[in-house]
């Protein structure tokens, strides 16, 4: 009996992860060609959730290490680069294991900047507090995370793209929160203002911590 039921919860996990990528696919599409649309099928349906970001955004960062390896060998088999600069070798495996990091860090940093978003207003705790839509920021940088699969390009052709990606989801961003949440312009410049004194905040703690200990130990 117990073997049965395993594969029966093997098979619906299987079943429901194929019928969640589709709509993952089809909001990735929609941030591009239709992002009013994107939005709406996220918060207007229970397709998906904060998961299937999770899940989406993985899936595209992951293909950073792999075109980049990629990326490496075109340089080195057909374009027989052999060295970056004069000190320096191209290797196949070259910045792969950077590439992912920075783009896993970067997800943290949003995924941050999401639940700020959320908490960083004064409310009134005797008034039934109506929560601000989660995960904009993870909706809409999806268009970044994307820009994994033009580092098979030779530099600077991936960085330039990535700036464009960045901007484009930042507007993103602006374009929910500004036509569906009633924010203003300065609303939102004055968020991200915050944001920056918020991680200059969190930057300066273990520094001072640092420098205190070391002033002190030493």
């Amino acid at each position: 009996m117990l073997p049965v039921m395993s594969v029966l919860a093997r098979k619906s996990n299987k079943v429901q992860s194929e019928t969640n990528t589709q709509p993952r696919l089809a909001l990735l599409r929609d941030l591009f060609f239709s992002p009013k649309s994107a939005f709406e099928s996220y918060f207007q349906t229970e397709e998906l959730g904060g998961k299937d970001l999770w899940i989406a955004h993985l899936q595209l960062f992951i293909l950073a290490p792999i075109f980049k390896f990629f990326g490496n060998c075109i340089q080195i088999l057909i374009f027989k680069a052999t060295t970056i600069d004069e000190e320096t070798r191209l290797t196949f495996t070259q910045g792969m294991v950077s590439l992912f990091l920075f783009y896993l860090v970067f997800y943290l940093l949003i995924r941050l900047i999401d639940s700020f978003r959320i908490y960083h207003m004064t409310r009134d705790r005797s008034v039934a507090w109506d929560a601000p839509p989660p995960h904009v920021f993870l909706i809409s940088f999806l268009p970044f995370s994307s820009t994994a699969i033009f580092w098979i390009l030779p530099n600077p052709i991936p960085l330039f793209l990535l700036v464009i990606g960045f901007f484009y989801s930042l507007h993103l961003a602006y374009f929910y929160l500004t036509s569906q949440k009633d924010w203003s312009s300065f609303d939102f410049l004055f968020f991200l203002l915050k944001v920056l004194l918020f991680f200059l905040v969190l930057v300066s703690i273990p520094l001072l911590i640092y420098n205190v200990l070391r002033t002190v130990l030493f």
